[in-house]
């Protein structure tokens, strides 16, 4: 299913590529994941994510800023800006991410201890990393089972209801 196809007044939870998309203006996504945020804003949908997410999305926004001013290759950029402090001094458009998320009204809550011990069990259950072990098992607890994400491995759980964005049409010359 497509995000547009989410229903009025859902409780979706909301992953991290959606908001990289957003904020992504050159993603064949980028339309797709702005109409369905703007829903969200103006309270037709009832959005959520976690502070896990929010800073998930900041640093690989800030990977993508990184990527637009140096001539490094992406899986390199961490480790290169690692050495280069001075150069993620320069970058700043990634600091205003979280600001920006919490300002489309989007509800953002605390990850407990409790749940990151729980997440461990999803790894097994599912082969999931740790970062959509997380995700399954805050939305387990949060009782939400509709999430926008594009990241297809999620259709493994099958309580989980996945919503990914549809690819904007590209405007004929």
């Amino acid at each position: 299913m497509h995000l547009h196809e989410i229903e009025q007044d859902s409780k979706v939870f909301i992953e991290a590529n959606i908001f990289v998309y957003h904020f992504s203006e050159g993603s064949g996504f980028n339309k797709s994941c702005t109409t369905f945020l703007s829903r969200i804003e103006t309270h037709e949908i009832h959005g959520i994510t976690s502070t896990a997410v929010v800073v998930e999305a900041t640093h690989r926004l800030m990977m993508v800023e990184a990527s637009s001013v140096l001539d490094e290759e992406i899986k390199n950029l961490p480790k290169y800006l690692k050495k280069h402090p001075h150069v993620v001094k320069q970058m700043s458009n990634h600091l205003a991410i979280p600001g920006k998320i919490e300002e489309l009204d989007v509800e953002i809550l605390q990850i407990t201890p409790k749940i990151i011990k729980e997440s461990q069990a999803v790894k097994t259950k599912y082969g999931f990393l740790s970062n959509d072990s997380l995700t399954v098992r805050f939305m387990e607890e949060l009782g939400v089972s509709m999430l926008a994400s594009n990241d297809l491995d999620f259709r493994r759980v099958e309580w989980l209801k996945l919503y990914v964005p549809s690819v904007d049409d590209v405007p004929s010359p």
